[in-house]
C-alpha cells in the first residue's frame, strides 16, 4: 500500500510538472493566437476603411478597454463583452454607432451545447461541402449575429420564437422584427440566445454609456 501511494504521488507530481512546463511554453503562443483572432474579428465588424484607436473608460467594472473607431466623418465604438450561457461564457465583439445602433457583431468564444448553443456561430452556406474546393471560398457571416445589425442597445431587445429562425425569414419579416428591436431565437437554445442579448443589453450598454458620458 505504501509503495503504491509513493508511486501514485510521483506520477501525480510528474504530471503536474509536465502540465506546468507545457503551460509556460505555450501561454505566449496561445495569447498571440487569441489576440490575432480578436483583431481579425474586429475587422469583420467594422465599417470599411475604419481607423481603430485602443482606449479605456472607467465603469462600475473598473477600467475597461474598448476601441474608438472612425470611418470618414462617422464615429463608432467597439466593445468586448461576455455573459454566461447554458454551459459557458459567450464572449462577443460589438460595434455600435454614436446613438447605440449595432453596426456589427461577432461571437468570439463559446463552449455551448453542440448543435444547439454552438449555433450562435453557425455559418450557413449554399455551397456547403464543396465550398472553396472549386473557386474562391464563399464568404458568409453567422446568421445569428447578423440579425443584430440595426438593433438598438439602448432599447429592450425582444426575442421572437414563433416565426422561425432569422435566416429562413423573408425580407419583410426581417424588417418587421427590426422595427420592433427584436431578434429570433435559436431553436431549442433560448438560454444561449438570451445570454448573447444580456451581453449587449448589459455590459455593452454599460460601457457605451460610460464612453458617451
Amino acid at each position: 500500500m505504501i509503495r503504491m501511494t509513493v508511486v501514485l504521488t510521483l506520477i501525480t507530481c510528474a504530471a503536474a510538472l509536465l502540465i506546468a512546463f507545457t503551460n509556460v511554453k505555450t501561454k505566449d503562443k496561445i495569447a498571440g493566437q487569441q489576440a490575432a483572432a480578436q483583431a481579425a474579428a474586429l475587422q469583420q465588424i467594422l465599417p470599411e476603411g475604419a481607423t481603430v484607436t485602443p482606449a479605456t473608460v472607467q465603469t462600475d467594472d473598473g477600467t475597461v478597454n474598448y476601441w474608438s473607431v472612425t470611418a470618414g466623418n462617422e464615429t463608432y465604438y467597439a466593445f468586448r463583452v461576455g455573459s454566461r450561457g447554458y454551459s459557458s461564457t459567450i464572449s462577443s465583439l460589438v460595434c455600435v454607432d454614436t446613438v447605440g445602433i449595432v453596426v456589427g457583431m461577432v461571437v468570439l468564444e463559446q463552449s455551448e451545447t453542440p448543435g444547439l448553443g454552438t449555433r450562435v456561430q453557425e455559418v450557413l452556406s449554399k455551397k456547403y461541402f464543396w465550398n472553396g474546393l472549386i473557386g474562391p471560398k464563399e464568404q458568409a457571416a453567422p446568421w445569428f449575429t447578423e440579425q443584430f445589425k440595426g438593433i438598438s442597445i439602448e432599447k429592450p431587445i425582444g426575442i421572437e420564437k414563433t416565426k422561425g429562425e432569422w435566416h429562413a425569414l423573408s425580407e419583410p419579416d426581417r424588417a418587421s422584427l427590426k422595427e420592433k428591436n427584436t431578434i429570433t431565437a435559436i431553436t431549442g437554445s433560448t438560454i444561449s440566445t438570451r445570454a448573447v442579448i444580456k451581453g449587449i443589453s448589459g455590459k455593452a450598454l454599460q460601457y457605451f454609456q460610460a464612453v458617451r458620458g
